[in-house]
């Protein structure tokens, strides 16, 4: 009788499923102080965007109150589209960082192989892991619920867009998650499961759909309407853009049916099919490690005969530390797959051009301010990961306090990690640089001094993040830590402090702040350079006929603007240099943590 009660129970409970692993981390992140850090600084990037559209739309409290009514309706559609656009992204880059080393943790520290020798399985390993860093973004995801409730109030945002924004956030937050932790158990660092699952997501829901719409639209001559119903209903970004469209336009022609509910169905069917074979694919690991047994890989690398030249001493100069950072690759693959991947990069990049050049937008200056803007976007996303697993890769692997008990000076070991970075980073800066020196000295569809002014833009920001991502990888023990707070760093400068400043500049009407603000930011430098110097009417101008546009003081000629972008990047620097200090002062404390 006890028996059947206590199967009752776990078959209720689902224990069978989640087990003592879905018990464990619940309550360790119930202790985490960066969960609540994280949900306090998303509900507040949230509030603050509401009270920013609030102000611009509806006016102040000395406007007409007939005006203020009429202007509710705009108000309400305004704020939920963006909480629905910030909750479909936000939760999705959490949970795929959350998830990075949900597995690969396990492996290294081979704890994994145990697990397997108690009554825990596979199925219940994958699940605990999974549903307990799944839960802290359906709770984040929650915190939108009751804002998105009262501004329904105002009218104009119907139910079934709630439930579809609601329905298809949470199947893209559950393919996102299962993708990185699939992932995560081929990859023991963490920075390369996060890039590596978003560049999946980029490639699965961008660049496929763009390549797959040209061939339908080129090659089979289908109209617009069959391509977008065809792409939503294996594209959840698309759909959730259609979506937000059909709410604010709804006049627009937007095809009747493209199956927002069959998108969720598909997305979560896919999604159980990389749960299932992460499964399969845990429970192998685990048996090898609880073994003993090695890859073959692995025991060729052990084997002398083999690999009798690895046996070699090498000798080197100058800080060994230095000399090993710079030797670190961006990712560990082969020169097969490096060379797949350059072919792959510079194909998407060369039929991007192609389809520009027919629609006749290569020498405008709209196509290179995309383009670059999208390639600093990814290089900064890509130094602010790097650097923040500087120093809590040293931390995981156990060779933080060996590294701090050599003859390396705190220096050296700031400037080395430093220049990992950089080294690390530099393919993806390469992108923006080849493509400003290609339409500049090649095509000249951009003016050459745009080269040299854009290398004073991107060059601080470069140690500007590379400084703030080791600084909180020193403070922070854990990886994703050290990645999140980075990217709320960055956000948090480049993003919201213009958000503050132009809601704190509203009620005295006067735009000196948001105007300071503006001008110190290197997204609004880039812009303004490019606006001026790229497109083949502004290619060949003279320096004196180059005229900036300066948000303070107007109108500036080169000699001006290049001088203001030097003299902000050195503010840049000079920050940088204090994170440096600040990362050197507690490079010794908390050690052994």
């Amino acid at each position: 009788m006890r028996s059947a009660a206590a199967t009752l129970s776990k078959t209720v409970t689902l224990s069978w499923l989640t087990g003592p692993i879905f018990d464990k981390e619940l309550r360790i992140s119930s202790r985490r102080k960066r969960n609540y850090v994280l949900r306090s600084a998303y509900l507040a990037i949230l509030l603050l965007a509401l009270v920013l559209i609030w102000v611009e739309m509806v006016g102040s409290r000395n406007a007409n109150i007939t005006y203020q009514a009429s202007r509710l309706y705009r108000a309400g559609l305004a704020i939920i589209s963006t909480i629905v656009v910030i909750q479909f992204f936000a939760a999705q880059i959490f949970s795929v960082i959350m998830l990075s080393n949900s597995i690969s943790d396990e492996i290294y520290h081979k704890t994994l192989g145990v697990l397997m020798t108690t009554p825990i399985n596979s199925l219940q390993i994958v699940t605990g892991k999974f549903l307990s860093k799944l839960l802290q973004i359906f709770l984040m995801m929650g915190l939108t619920l009751p804002i998105l409730g009262i501004v329904r109030v105002f009218g104009g945002v119907p139910w079934d867009f709630l439930l579809a924004s609601f329905c298809l956030t949470l199947t893209s937050v559950l393919f996102a998650g299962i993708l990185s932790l699939t992932i995560s158990i081929h990859s023991k660092h963490a920075y390369v499961v996060i890039i590596v699952t978003l560049l999946l997501l980029l490639l699965l829901f961008v660049l496929l759909p763009l390549f797959g719409a040209w061939i339908l639209y080129e090659g089979f001559g289908l109209r617009e309407n069959k391509i977008v119903t065809s792409i939503c209903l294996a594209n959840p970004w698309l759909t959730i853009c259609l979506e937000l469209v059909k709410l604010n336009e709804p006049g627009v022609g937007i095809p009747a049916f493209f199956g927002w509910g069959w998108n969720c169905l598909g997305t979560l069917a896919v999604s159980a099919g990389l749960f299932i074979r992460a499964v399969c694919v845990v429970r192998k690991k685990a048996l090898l490690q609880a073994c003993g047994q090695l890859s073959e890989s692995k025991k060729r690398s052990r084997n002398p005969e083999t690999n009798a030249g690895a046996a070699k001493i090498r000798h080197i100069q100058g800080p060994p530390l230095l000399w090993k950072e710079i030797r670190q690759p961006m990712f560990n693959i082969g020169p097969v797959k490096k060379t797949l991947l350059f072919l792959f990069v510079a194909g998407c990049l060369i039929f991007s051009y192609f389809i520009f050049e027919s629609e006749g937008g290569l020498d405008e200056e709209y196509f290179h301010f995309l383009y670059s803007f999208i390639f600093v976007i990814i290089g900064v996303f890509f130094t602010t990961v790097f650097s923040a697993t500087t120093i809590t890769s040293e931390r995981s692997s156990r060779n933080w306090p060996m590294l701090l008990g050599t003859l390396i000076s705190d220096s050296q070991i700031i400037i080395a990690k430093t220049m990992g970075v950089l080294r690390r980073s530099a393919p993806i800066w390469l992108l923006l640089i080849g493509h400003i020196m290609f339409f500049s000295f090649i095509v000249r569809y951009i003016h050459p001094v745009a080269f040299f002014q854009i290398l004073l833009i991107i060059i601080p920001i470069i140690l500007f993040v590379s400084a703030s991502g080791i600084m909180f990888s020193t403070l922070l023990k854990n990886t994703t830590s050290a990645v999140v707070m980075n990217l709320i760093f960055v956000v948090v400068v480049w993003a919201v402090i213009p958000f503050l400043a132009a809601i704190l500049s509203i009620p005295s009407g006067s735009g000196d702040l948001v105007e300071l603000v503006v001008a110190l930011n290197p997204f609004y430098h880039l812009g303004m350079v490019l606006e001026q110097t790229a497109g083949s009417h502004n290619a060949h101008d003279s320096l004196s006929e180059l005229q900036y546009y300066w948000i303070i003081d107007g109108e500036a000629g080169f000699f001006v603007t290049t001088l203001w972008l030097f003299v902000i990047g050195l503010g840049y620097l000079f920050v940088s240099w204090l994170m440096w200090i600040l990362t050197k002062n507690i490079l010794r404390t908390k050690v052994f943590r």
